[in-house]
């Protein structure tokens, strides 16, 4: 006799589905913190300028299949930024008072998915992903769109968003009289390595 899942698996065979997809699972992998960036830029009336943090730490839950399924978690050190001037960043650490407020902490609550399709070499698109940033003890909900690339068993998603110092309760230093901009742009791009396995599976 038949079972109910032999005869799902034939009805998925006359349609021409492949069975993987059936057991598809969502995968979790670790960022890679060697090949992930997180930059921000802050604007002064008499000058703007980049800070960039190479120590970019979080995993990635990844249905491939159903990227809304997904889910990113991504912590990076505020003493990591690096604007190439001491005593800029020195003041910085101090507004953001990073010995009390060490991290960055984002957390997603929701991906959307604008395109996803395969490609010649994995998959590409175009994800809105939202979610909880918390910085300075604050925590309020951001909106990131992200473009997305698999080459290979190669993850990578690039997003680029901005927030308001005052949101977060920032004091902003000043130079020359003059208070930095209230605005940041923040831009980063997330890097990780699949398993050869779900890679060769689809």
């Amino acid at each position: 006799m038949v079972d109910d899942m032999q005869r799902l698996a034939i009805a998925l065979l006359l349609l021409g589905l492949p069975l993987g997809r059936l057991n598809a699972q969502p995968i979790t992998v670790v960022v890679d913190s060697t090949a992930s960036v997180l930059q921000y830029r802050g604007h002064h009336p008499l000058h703007g300028w980049t800070g960039t943090s190479r120590s970019v730490h979080g995993t990635l839950r990844l249905d491939l299949d159903d990227p809304t399924r997904s889910a990113v978690t991504i912590r990076v050190p505020v003493a990591s930024f690096d604007s190439g001037n001491s005593n800029r960043d020195s003041n910085m650490l101090d507004a953001v008072e990073a010995d009390r407020y060490p991290d960055v902490l984002f957390e997603s609550t929701a991906i959307s998915v604008q395109r996803w399709e395969r490609t010649a070499t994995g998959y590409a698109g175009n994800w809105t992903v939202g979610g909880n940033l918390t910085f300075h003890g604050e925590t309020h909900p951001v909106t990131i769109p992200v473009t997305v690339r698999i080459e290979g068993n190669r993850f990578e998603a690039t997003g680029a968003f901005s927030i308001a110092l005052s949101q977060f309760k920032v004091r902003r230093p000043k130079l020359l009289l003059w208070s930095i901009r209230d605005t940041i742009d923040l831009e980063g791009t997330i890097r990780a390595t699949l398993p050869d396995s779900v890679v060769s599976q689809r």
